[in-house]
This record gives structure tokens, C-alpha cells and sequence, in this order.
């Protein structure tokens, strides 16, 4: 695993060995592309009819899942670059830890941006500093419902540990790892 530097010192992704770019990149790219949409859309026609965010069509949701890939990739960058939004402070504004029923923050906190039904998953290294693990369309209430945000469970599992073993646990420590890479 690599960590990608995407936004100066406060937004980095990790890029896994198995892929070629880093996991934000590859988001966009796929939330952008219609045939893997429509793939997508047809494997779980079920959630998207009848689930969660139900009344969609599979070309509706595509056509959505653009709008909505746009609309969170912009506030993304907005918010990586501006001090303040909404009385809180850069990222912190997008970012909140992933389930909805914590009321501390812990050091490697696991967190989600959301947009709809898109979720960017990360980890809260410190106060408007995260590591994007990874992200998925969420069709249904809970991760453990499906496969693909399951994987998604395992994946901020899996970077939280890299990132233990490499000394990670604050915004030095980040910077360090990169600079040594």
C-alpha cells in the first residue's frame, strides 16, 4: 500500500497494490463510467427499487450517480482548501465518523463523506486531516448487508492496520511517511 498526497498536507488516498491509481481517482473514474454504473445498477436492481433509496430506474440512478459524483468531488476540493464552512473547519464540514451513533473521536476515527447514496470512507487522522480507505454506492441501511460495502469494512480495517505499522497516528507522522517514500 502507498499513500497518495491529494490535497497539500490535509486529503491523502491510499493506493493499493493492486490497482494503479490511488482509490480516490479511481472513485470518480468509476462513479463517471456508464458501463460499470449500469452493471452496477443491474446486480442490485433489487436495493434500488425496492431498498433504501427506492423509486429509481437503473438508467435513473447512472444519470444520478453523475450528478451526485460531481456535486461531492466539488465539495471535496472546496472544503480541502477553505478554512471554514458552516462554523466547522475545512474537511472536518464533509467528514463524519462512519457510524452515526459515535459520540467520541479517536485517533484513526473511521469516517465517511456521503452524498446521496455515494460514500467516501476514511480515516481521521487528526482534525481536518483524512486518508480516503475507499468508497461505494450504499443501496441498503447497514455495511453488513452486501458484499461491495462489507469489502468496504474490511478496507478501512486494512489501511488502519498499514498505517499503525508504519507509526501513523498523527499529521507528522503522515508527512513523514511520504517524505520517506
Amino acid at each position: 500500500m502507498k499513500l497518495i498526497p491529494i490535497f497539500g498536507e490535509k486529503l491523502y488516498a491510499i493506493q493499493y497494490p493492486e490497482n494503479e491509481e490511488d482509490i480516490l481517482s479511481y472513485l470518480f473514474k468509476t462513479w463517471n463510467d456508464p458501463e460499470y454504473l449500469e452493471s452496477f445498477f443491474e446486480q442490485n436492481k433489487k436495493d434500488l427499487i425496492g431498498g433504501y433509496y427506492h423509486g429509481y430506474s437503473v438508467f435513473g440512478a447512472i444519470f444520478k450517480t453523475y450528478e451526485l459524483a460531481e456535486d461531492l468531488e466539488k465539495r471535496l476540493m472546496d472544503l480541502a482548501y477553505q478554512e471554514r464552512k458552516d462554523g466547522e473547519i475545512g474537511l472536518n464540514a464533509l467528514f463524519k465518523p462512519l457510524y452515526n451513533i459515535q459520540s467520541h473521536i479517536h485517533t484513526l476515527n473511521e469516517s465517511k463523506a456521503q452524498e446521496y447514496w455515494l460514500r467516501i470512507y476514511a480515516l481521521r487522522i487528526e482534525s481536518d486531516i483524512y486518508v480516503i480507505t475507499g468508497g461505494t454506492i450504499k443501496l441498503t441501511k447497514r455495511m453488513e448487508d452486501r458484499s461491495h460495502t462489507e469489502r468496504e469494512l474490511h478496507n478501512i480495517g486494512r489501511c488502519k492496520a498499514f498505517l499503525i505499522e508504519q507509526g501513523v497516528v498523527d499529521n507528522e507522522g503522515l508527512i513523514e511517511i511520504i517524505q520517506n517514500r
